[in-house]
């Protein structure tokens, strides 16, 4: 078994870094420059603000219960 990283691996963990580093920069611009407008990420992620207590309530159930949550009460009744 290899202990040690060939050339290849570094050069595909170091593109990886890069590409992950440009995408981050490449949104970061976006956004400042979205700043600029009305609508950005802030806007976005809080609904404009004026989104109704039955879609915030269906969100937090839907965030609380999942597949795990489901099978757990499947296993329980068993």
């Amino acid at each position: 078994m290899f202990t040690a990283l060939s050339t290849l691996d570094l050069v595909i963990i170091a593109g990886y870094f890069a590409i992950v580093f440009l995408l981050a920069w490449y949104v970061t611009v976006q956004e400042r420059r979205m700043k600029a407008d009305k609508y950005g990420s802030s806007d976005y992620f809080l609904g404009g603000k004026n989104v109704g207590w039955f879609v915030i309530g269906a969100s937090l159930f839907a965030s609380n219960i999942g597949s795990e949550h489901l099978v757990g009460l499947a296993g329980s009744g068993a």
